[in-house]
């Protein structure tokens, strides 16, 4: 019972081998993480509530979108800056 994680344990039973899947860890946790985020912000954030129902959903999603393809991109931008940095910077500042 001590070992049990609540949020893993349902992902590994639904996808068996997830933990050891790239495609799990770099793809699918980044973009739900980054939907959820967005989500969060933008509707504590949205003020424009004028027009019909529809076209304020709409809006709100399409803002919602373009925040989660910028989180995505941010994080994939810094994971290259960080893997041109360690493994071709670093060695000629300091060669082993």
């Amino acid at each position: 019972m001590l070992a049990y994680t609540p949020f893993i344990d349902p992902i590994s039973t639904l996808w068996p081998g997830a933990y050891h899947s790239a495609l799990f860890v770099n793809v699918f946790c980044l973009v739900w993480v980054s939907v959820l985020t967005s989500v969060a912000y933008k509707a504590v954030r949205w003020s424009d509530f004028s027009g019909p129902l529809g076209d304020v959903l709409a809006a709100f999603a399409r803002q919602v979108l373009i925040m989660t393809v910028q989180i995505v991109l941010g994080v994939w931008a810094l994971g290259l800056l960080i893997h041109l940095l360690v493994q071709h910077i670093v060695p000629l500042i300091a060669p082993i």
